[in-house]
């Protein structure tokens, strides 16, 4: 017993801790690492379980329970713990780089009632109106004879008939009140111990007991009007009432109550099992009706006219025939109400022992109530338990812990004993992961504010208005686009820890230090450049400076330089169109520019799997 009660003290001690460590952390977010402690609400009344939690070393995950069940005891029991390899990042990049680089039971007894057994010779006197035994001349003394031992027949056999008649109507069936009460008792055992959440209260069947409080509701109540059910006497101190007006609709108090009392008592009178001792008023005496059925066996065989002797051996058989259907149904009573009655007494004994201990409800300052919440426990990192003893893979590998909030409906467990695994439920699990990697791959397009240039010669047909050029002049034309759009892949450094604030919708963000790398497919040489970018979830958009390249003309060529005139003399610049001037000589330099890129975040993953190397 001291054992069992060592959670208890330990959580008692640890409540206050808790308790302070929870209003002041953060709630936990499923979309980012979490920094710093903070806690994880479930709502009793409709739990569900949440994606995996990342949290930062040594960081704590408090649990706490929205809206706990008074009749309940909720545990926080760890159910794994695994250390986790990351994907590795760098192999990542390099696998997306390669396309770029290539280019880049109830029973009632029933009973067959005796038919009545009137003699043939009594048909005969009651026909003539002469008694045989009167002394005069209708006196005839073998008559008279015979008619004394019916009697006496006739006496036995109402006797047995009255015993069992009497059993019988003792005997409770299926709609005797004791049984209906029975059953009513075991309706409300079964709402309380029913699965939660509870579906649509207007479609949750009611108890066979009208005005039964509702336990989820008002359990306080709920448990004395059990126990009034159940024992009787004073709950709480207070008397146990029965409302008798129950119609309509809802009784205010049980309509019964003491149903421990009625079976007891009916269990007094019912046989019981040698060496122990036969009851005081038994429901129905046995042995002595077997020894009479034996002394009327004896009497009826004294009889001399074979007519009346059969009748009463008719009459015998059936009133043993009913003996036998009425042992066989206290047999079964007996067993169901020991059954009944082992079942009743350990439920008084848990709702007894279960007593409503959450607080009172809090009201706000618009007099609605607050929901109602109880710190359950810490959820801690694997490593800041003793971390001078911890083997390397505690610091290198993430830390994956899952745990389980486990109920335990006192109702049907009792507080007074040690709590088996099998009676525990779980309604939620917790799954917590100790990693913050900081390293991060992406893939994308940059948006190069770089010229596509390209340089051709053309006639002039139709000049400019105000220009020096004739028809027919060569000149160098150039023909731009900008941005290039160039694919590249990244590794991107978290510099600061990610955030999830409420202009964002509470999803993950980050900024981070890029290192990218891109082949530009209209020089096909490759690009590569630094900056810094932010991402929103796994969308990352980067502002950098991009190392480029750009085609431009060579040998003192510029553009709209004129190439050649057709009116133009030998040796004249620029000299003239025949033959045909060649085409304009170009080089690739590089140059320093500005980029834009949008890009994919494959965020790092932990897995039992490992990685490859």
């Amino acid at each position: 017993m001291k054992k069992s009660l060592l959670p208890f003290i330990s959580l008692s001690l640890l409540l206050p801790t808790l308790t302070a460590s929870a209003a002041e952390a953060k709630e936990c977010s499923t979309e980012k690492v979490n920094h710093e402690d903070c806690t994880v609400l479930i709502d009793r009344r409709y739990p569900i379980t949440l994606p995996t939690i990342q949290m930062s070393r040594g960081k704590k995950v408090i649990v706490l329970i929205q809206e706990p069940l008074p009749f309940e005891t909720l545990t926080l029991d760890e159910t794994s713990a695994t250390a986790l390899q990351a994907t590795d990042q760098a192999a990542a990049l390099v696998t997306a780089a390669i396309p770029d680089l290539k280019g880049f039971f109830w029973s009632s007894a029933t009973s067959l009632p005796p038919s009545t057994f009137t003699p043939h010779l009594l048909e005969e006197v009651i026909a003539e109106g002469v008694n045989p035994c009167d002394p005069g001349p209708g006196y005839d003394r073998e008559k008279c004879d015979e008619v004394k031992r019916l009697d006496v027949v006739n006496n036995e056999l109402a006797v047995l008939k009255s015993m069992l008649d009497a059993a019988q109507a003792s005997l409770p069936d299926s709609t005797s009140s004791l049984f209906n009460h029975v059953t009513i008792i075991y309706a409300q055992l079964n709402q309380v111990m029913s699965p939660i959440p509870r579906p649509d209260p207007a479609h949750v069947p009611s108890p066979l007991a009208p005005g039964t409080p509702d336990p989820w509701k008002d359990y306080s109540r709920w448990r004395a009007w059990m126990l009034c059910e159940l024992v009787g006497g004073k709950v709480d101190g207070n008397d146990c009432k029965i409302d008798t007006n129950t119609v309509p609709p809802h009784p205010t108090d049980p309509t019964f109550n003491n149903v421990l009392g009625d079976i007891g008592t009916l269990q007094t009178r019912l046989p019981s099992t040698p060496p122990a001792s036969p009851p005081d008023n038994p429901l129905f005496d046995q042995k002595t009706f077997d020894a009479l059925v034996k002394q009327t066996k004896s009497d009826i065989d004294k009889l001399t006219i074979d007519e009346d002797k059969k009748k009463a051996i008719a009459t015998l058989k059936a009133l043993q025939s009913q003996e036998n259907s009425l042992t066989s149904a206290i047999a079964a009573l007996a067993s169901t109400l020991t059954s009944v009655q082992k079942d009743f007494l350990t439920y008084y004994q848990n709702i007894y022992l279960a007593k409503d201990t959450l607080s009172p409800r809090k009201i706000d300052n618009d007099g609605k109530p607050l929901p109602r919440w109880t710190p359950l426990g810490a959820i801690s990192d694997p490593l800041t338990i003793q971390p001078n003893n911890r083997p390397v893979a505690y610091k290198i590998f993430g830390r994956q812990v899952v745990f389980s909030v486990n109920a335990v409906n006192q109702i049907s467990t009792s507080l007074a004993a040690v709590t088996a695994t099998s009676a525990k439920v779980s309604v939620a699990t917790i799954t917590v992961l100790y990693a913050d990697p900081r390293l991060e791959a992406s893939a994308g397009a940059m948006f190069s504010f770089v010229h596509n240039r390209s340089f051709v010669n053309q006639t002039v047909t139709t000049p400019p208005p105000g220009s020096s050029l004739m028809p027919g002049d060569i000149v160098i034309y150039e023909t731009k686009t900008d941005p290039e759009v160039v694919p590249f892949v990244a590794a991107n450094w978290r510099v600061f820890n990610d955030f999830a604030p409420t202009w964002l919708a509470h999803r993950r963000s980050a900024v981070y230090a890029t290192v990218w790398l891109g082949l530009n497919p209209y020089t096909t040489l490759p690009e590569y450049g630094i900056g810094p970018s932010i991402s929103w979830r796994s969308l990352m958009f980067s502002a950098v400076y991009n190392r480029a390249h750009q085609v431009v003309l060579t040998s003192g060529s510029y553009v709209n330089q004129v190439v050649c005139s057709p009116t133009a003399l030998a040796g004249a610049t620029p000299p003239p169109c025949t033959p045909a001037p060649p085409a304009p000589t170009t080089r690739t330099n590089p140059t320093n520019a500005f980029a834009i890129g949008i890009s994919v975040r494959v965020p790092t993953i932990f897995t039992a799997g490992g990685v490859s190397h």
